[in-house]
């Protein structure tokens, strides 16, 4: 739930709130969790409306990004690791926000396409579809700056 919301907030801080209020939420409905066919969506349903409410709350529109590979040996291939993992995440946050929900549910939270379209209260083609063109996204973007070795900015 945590990383789910990070992900979408881009704020550790603001995520940990989000997260907290949703474990109150789901606590003060556990009579009638058992009611509830998948209990991990709903409560992925329930972190992505808080994260939702907050982002419309505040708009925020820059978000910031941790570092964390500080543990790396300052040599060339570390340079050229953070490189482009700068530029994947450049492409990941290039991409449409569904795109980017459906990107992250299912490459790093590992969840299904069913319950990805429980969360999203989208239908599983949809989740599909999303995941293939963010996929083809991301791929295109990274063959371009291998292309041009790392100095071609991706939005342009």
């Amino acid at each position: 739930m945590f990383r789910y919301a990070v992900s979408m907030l881009q704020s550790s801080a603001v995520a940990e709130d989000i997260v907290q209020d949703s474990l109150l939420k789901i606590w003060d409905r556990r009579k009638t969790l058992n009611t509830i066919q998948n209990t991990e969506a709903w409560a992925m349903r329930v972190v992505r409306n808080g994260c939702l409410d907050n982002i419309r709350a505040s708009r925020f529109t820059a978000f910031e990004q941790s570092h964390e590979n500080k543990l790396f040996v300052n040599n060339e291939d570390t340079m050229v690791y953070q490189d482009q993992q700068k530029w994947f995440d450049e492409a990941i946050n290039s991409l449409p926000d569904k795109q980017k929900e459906v990107f992250h549910l299912r490459e790093v939270e590992c969840l299904t396409y069913h319950e990805i379209s429980e969360i999203m209260g989208i239908g599983e083609s949809d989740v599909k579809v999303y995941l293939h063109r963010a996929r083809n996204k991301v791929r295109e973007t990274m063959k371009k700056v291998d292309a041009y070795g790392g100095n071609r900015n991706i939005a342009g």
